[in-house]
């Protein structure tokens, strides 16, 4: 991960409100060229109740459009986020397929004509949409998309865990302090931007074992992915950021 993408990772893991959340949201997409950009979390609280909650730039002029769940409910790209969690390039194919061209008609006069979305699963009826969406040619026509695809990715793996942060704030519940100190070392290692491969090779153990000692905090921090485990490990003052 170059300095520059590490940076703005790091920036939006550690966002200290939705407003602050909102900014480097918005900063990121739009370095990149694209106009919109939406992160929502969705939690099934159960199979007839679910919470959304979007932090996006959306033009006031589509925003009723854009919170209409049932819109939602037909448009081929938030069906297959929901559905899965490959990441989806679009444009007015995509709805022209799904005999949704009209709905792709209604939204590209406000920015919406192509983008990049992906939906992220976890447990618990958690789940995070990320979508940032441009006003011309499909992104794959456009230069450097291999880099922007990925910088997307690694942008959005970072933005789920502050945006689940940030909805759902952490409390302490007793296991924080079972962490042992394999488990807050591969934690610190983590924020610093390392994979779990690097991270063997400094603390001389196998990757697997690295893995395993993530996977023991997750558990019990109640966390979904190693990012968001890193979040709240800081926020309860188990490891400190630098």
């Amino acid at each position: 991960m170059d300095t520059l993408l590490n940076r703005k990772c790091l920036e939006v893991l550690h966002a200290s409100s939705v407003k602050d959340f909102s900014r480097q949201l918005v900063s990121f997409a739009q370095d990149l060229g694209f106009g919109t950009v939406s992160a929502t979390v969705v939690t099934d609280h159960s199979p007839m109740l679910t919470e959304f909650q979007t932090v996006s730039n959306v033009p006031a002029g589509f925003l009723k459009e854009f919170e209409n769940l049932e819109l939602g409910r037909i448009d081929p790209v938030s069906q297959h986020c929901k559905r899965s969690g490959a990441p989806i390039v679009w444009d007015q194919k995509t709805y022209a397929t799904s005999d949704e061209k009209s709905l792709w008609e209604m939204q590209a006069p406000f920015g919406y004509s192509s983008g990049l979305a992906v939906g992220m699963h976890f447990g618990r009826g958690r789940h995070f949409m990320f979508g940032a969406e441009w006003n011309h040619e499909c992104c794959e026509r456009v230069a450097n998309f291999k880099n922007i695809f990925e910088d997307i990715l690694a942008f959005a793996e970072h933005a789920q865990a502050a945006a689940f942060d940030l909805s759902l704030p952490a409390q302490r519940s007793g296991n924080e302090r079972a962490l042992t100190k394999g488990e807050l070392e591969a934690l610190r290692w983590t924020m610093d931007g390392k994979t779990s491969w690097e991270i063997a090779k400094v603390m001389l153990m196998s990757e697997r074992h690295v893995t395993l000692l993530l996977r023991r905090a997750m558990q019990k921090l109640d966390c979904s992915s190693k990012y968001e485990t890193v979040l709240r490990a800081i926020r309860l003052g188990l490891i400190e950021c630098q």
